[in-house]
């Protein structure tokens, strides 16, 4: 009896924790200002066996400022979300949202004027399991 139940927990465990991957796969190609200026700039890297890949960058045009996800890729995941964060991990970050797609570029609004010096990594972070997929350091382009 005591194995059976054992089987049961463990079955429901794995079922439970299923990668589902619900993020959209078509490549997005969103535009940006040409006349955007580009304020800090970082290059996504992958952590814990995730492939994370593209550049991060914060533009400024018409005033507002915005996140561009360029030349983009990850593998796929459930609940992945855009943040700004203070750390390399998220614990203390601004949400920006789900992300878009798993390919191409992609555009995120940022609200407010968040101070850039302490905000200085993009994360991609998937919630629904707290698994960060991967990061870009954000420092002034050259």
């Amino acid at each position: 009896m005591k194995n059976i139940i054992l089987v049961l927990v463990l079955g429901l465990t794995f079922v439970g924790c299923k990668r589902e991957e619900n993020t959209p796969v078509e490549p997005l190609m969103e535009t940006v200002d040409s006349l955007a200026v580009v304020n800090v700039k970082g290059s996504f890297t992958g952590i814990g066996g995730e492939t994370v890949s593209g550049t991060a960058k914060i533009i400024t045009a018409d005033g507002k400022y915005s996140l561009v996800l360029d030349q983009f890729s990850t593998n796929n995941g459930p609940d992945l979300h855009v943040y700004l964060s203070k750390q390399a991990t998220p614990k203390d970050f601004i949400d920006l949202g789900s992300l878009k797609s798993t390919r191409g570029t992609q555009v995120y609004e940022i609200n407010g004027t968040p101070h850039f010096a302490e905000y200085k990594y993009a994360l991609i972070h998937c919630q629904q399991f707290n698994h960060l997929f991967g990061s870009a350091l954000l420092s002034e382009p050259n």
